[in-house]
């Protein structure tokens, strides 16, 4: 249930962020501290979910891409504005877009991962639990 609610937090804020961001970059319409705590709060929901997909058995690797790529979003959103500071900046732009869709998408596909690996848990605990019986 918490992985859930997780996932909808971070969905929202993502969609939240990427409004933002879409405005700021089209209309020139200024929300950037709005769209920052969007993103945390996007990065801050993958890390949790990495963590919890890194402790459980089946989805370490998973979880690792995870924790990682949760680190990633927040230092690039940062730094972006440094980085090709010229006519061609769209191109960073564009690529803070495509990993900020990356972390929405990578949110989804551990949390469905995690629900349907505890749903694989819960049979074969209740298999086992009926053949001792």
């Amino acid at each position: 249930m918490a992985v859930g609610i997780i996932r909808w937090i971070g969905s929202i804020a993502g969609l939240g962020a990427l409004t933002l961001g879409l405005l700021f970059w089209i209309a020139n319409i200024d929300f950037i501290s709005l769209h920052m705590l969007f993103g945390i709060i996007v990065a801050l929901s993958l890390l949790t979910l990495g963590l919890v997909a890194l402790f459980s058995k089946g989805l370490r690797l998973l979880g690792g891409v995870g924790v990682v790529y949760a680190l990633v979003v927040p230092i690039f959103g940062l730094t972006q504005d440094q980085i090709l500071d010229t006519d061609a900046h769209w191109i960073i732009q564009a690529a803070h877009l495509l990993v900020g869709i990356g972390a929405l998408a990578l949110i989804g596909i551990i949390s469905t991962r995690y629900q349907r690996h505890k749903q694989m848990s819960d049979k074969s605990a209740a298999l086992q639990r009926g053949v001792a019986s």
